[in-house]
């Protein structure tokens, strides 16, 4: 399984890699750099499983940087149900936030900080990623 962290706090990196252990991750700390991540793996035809978001973000923001993605599976032609499974990771309780997220980016969950190892894996298995 291949996972793409978007986060630009390190110990929140480091927490998602080993939740993620066994797994192919690659690490980027900004928006742009994740659409960039994203678009190479979906042309080397490499393309991620999972895509952990964070909404806040230098540059880009987090959902900009989703809906980006969206943008560029549309342009290859990626079906629906082939699109990566999206999850937002936030500190913030911010419903608008939320709402463009799930509408625009079609995010499949939202996971609030501090990040729980449970959840993740609760999420994961719900997408039928994890065991």
């Amino acid at each position: 399984m291949r996972a793409l962290i978007v986060e630009d706090t390190l110990i929140n990196q480091e927490f998602l890699k080993m939740i993620l252990e066994g797994w192919d991750c690659v690490v980027v700390e900004s928006g742009e750099d994740g659409v960039e991540a994203f678009t190479s793996a979906l042309e080397e035809e490499t393309p991620f499983d999972v895509v952990f978001m964070d909404i806040m973000l230098p540059g880009m923001d987090g959902l900009q940087a989703l809906e980006h993605i969206r943008h560029v599976e549309q342009r290859k032609g990626v079906a629906a149900a082939d699109e990566v499974k999206a999850i937002i990771t936030t500190a913030l309780d911010d419903d608008s936030k939320a709402s463009r997220a799930y509408i625009h980016g079609k995010a499949v969950s939202y996971i609030t900080k501090p990040v729980r190892e449970e959840k993740v894996q609760s999420e994961l298995r719900n997408f039928g990623l994890m065991d």
